[in-house]
């Protein structure tokens, strides 16, 4: 493996993006959310998704020039139509957006449509949590999900999040609503690796270990009916309010097609001050999470952890110590640097293979 500074691989996918037809805001923005979920440990949501949303922009399967539009629907909601543009820029206007309404209203709500992929949502609920507020995310996908009782995949892993409070007391809560990320099944075929039973089943409804036959089936959903419920559920915040794709219409930036994949999302931003008020909701968030990482542990658990807190510290670690790159993914990388004349800089010189 070779490791690579998180700065250097951001600049680089920046770059990447830029040399695709991106302007530098969405380029920047968009490196930024693949290179955190890098730092976080999130690898099947952080530079492992560089070629495949290139190959896309290069294509047209995602519109490298989006001229989106902020409707204001009321004072507290907007619509946020994407025009098929990568999904991270619109995601970001559509949690703004809800943010500026809860800082008057005291909360505010935002749908997008003819989105894309958008990476890990705590990029988005942290947005608000960063300014006192709570922040939530759903965002539906591709069909990778059976409704229970089926065999044939209907729903995305379709992720929720939320984030609140701040610093070591904050909680981001941010999952699918799969058993696994689907991203952990893509990177397994691209290892050549077996995935644990229990993950998927293939087109025929039988369970499979082999991740080919897994992308070809579909992902079982996390807690059986009730995470096909959940997949459900943020289906209809996402797809159905928002004006979207919905359900199995929803497409894929991996399509070798070029119809747009139609994506939808929705945000919501809560402002404490118009309910318990600022001061006592980080001294009660304070208190929650004390309680909480204090309480009796089971035999053999050094800690209790705060949703995310562990991601943060992962972050902390490989920002300053760097990330490392297998050779497969070192090849695509590669690969983009020769067809987009972007250099591939910054190598941590030194840093022995793993």
């Amino acid at each position: 493996m070779t490791a690579f500074e998180v700065r250097a691989l951001q600049e680089f996918a920046c770059a990447c993006f830029k040399n695709a037809g991106v302007d530098h805001e969405d380029a920047d923005w968009t490196a930024n959310v693949l290179m955190t979920a890098e730092a976080r440990g999130k690898s099947t949501h952080g530079v492992s998704r560089l070629s495949d949303y290139v190959k896309a922009l290069l294509r047209g399967k995602i519109n490298s020039s989006p001229h989106r539009e902020i409707l204001q629907t009321s004072p507290v909601s907007t619509l946020v139509q994407g025009d098929n543009g990568l999904g991270p820029p619109a995601a970001r206007e559509g949690m703004i957006s809800a943010m500026k309404a809860a800082f008057q209203y005291g909360v505010g709500v935002s749908t997008v449509q003819s989105g894309n992929h958008v990476g890990i949502l705590a990029c988005y609920t942290e947005l608000a949590a960063d300014e006192g507020l709570v922040g939530m995310a759903f965002t539906n996908a591709q069909p990778a999900i059976p409704p229970s009782g089926g065999k044939r995949a209907f729903f995305g892993t379709n992720p929720m999040a939320l984030a609140a409070g701040m610093g070591n007391h904050r909680v981001s809560i941010d999952m699918a609503t799969s058993t696994v990320a689907r991203g952990n099944i893509i990177m397994a075929a691209k290892r050549g690796d077996s995935i644990p039973e229990g993950w998927a089943i293939d087109a025929e409804g039988h369970d499979t270990t082999d991740p080919n036959l897994a992308l070809l089936g579909a992902v079982l959903p996390m807690a059986g009916a009730k995470g096909y419920a959940l997949a459900l559920g943020v289906d209809v915040l996402s797809g159905v309010l928002s004006g979207a794709q919905f359900g199995n219409q929803v497409g894929s930036i991996y399509d070798r097609d070029t119809e747009p994949a139609g994506t939808g999302m929705f945000f919501m931003a809560l402002d404490p001050a118009f309910f318990v008020g600022r001061k006592v909701f980080v001294e009660r968030m304070t208190q929650l999470a004390r309680n909480l990482t204090q309480s009796p542990k089971a035999s053999g658990v050094e800690r209790i952890y705060l949703p995310g807190q562990r991601a943060r510290e992962v972050e902390v670690a490989r920002r300053m110590h760097g990330v490392f790159i297998n050779a497969q993914l070192m090849d695509e990388l590669n690969g983009l640097s020769e067809t987009l004349g972007v250099p591939l800089l910054n190598r941590i010189e030194g840093t022995p293979s793993v």
